[in-house]
């Protein structure tokens, strides 16, 4: 299996992102976000790496988690997205229930399956 950098991934998911909505294009994602016309075009050409806030504005601007942006679905299961999506909606009290499961299952599973 060939390792991506995150950064990259980021960046096929920028691209990505800008192809399916027919009303953004780089300069209008750079102007919204504050930047100059061509920061979004710099990213993707691998001649600038956004800033955490500017991560989070370009998040804001296609409506979805930062944490989505650096999600390599195409070298992930299918599942995977799913639950890391719900269990990002759950409330956080929720979670050490489930983290508790999560370990019980994994006990379950014979040796061989816990990669």
């Amino acid at each position: 299996m060939s390792s991506i950098k995150t950064i990259d991934i980021f960046r096929k998911n920028l691209l990505a992102l800008l192809k399916q909505d027919e009303h953004s294009s780089m300069r209008n994602l750079s102007t919204s976000i504050g930047a100059s016309d061509s920061y979004v075009q710099k990213i993707i050409n691998s001649d600038a790496n956004p800033s955490l806030d500017k991560i989070d504005s370009i998040s804001e601007f296609f409506d979805v988690n930062s944490w989505e942006m650096f999600y390599d679905a195409e070298n992930d299961e299918n599942d995977n997205l799913a639950i890391i999506q719900l269990l990002n909606r759950m409330p956080s009290a929720m979670l050490p229930v489930v983290k508790h499961y999560i370990e019980y299952l994994l006990q379950e599973l014979p040796p061989e399956d816990k990669s």
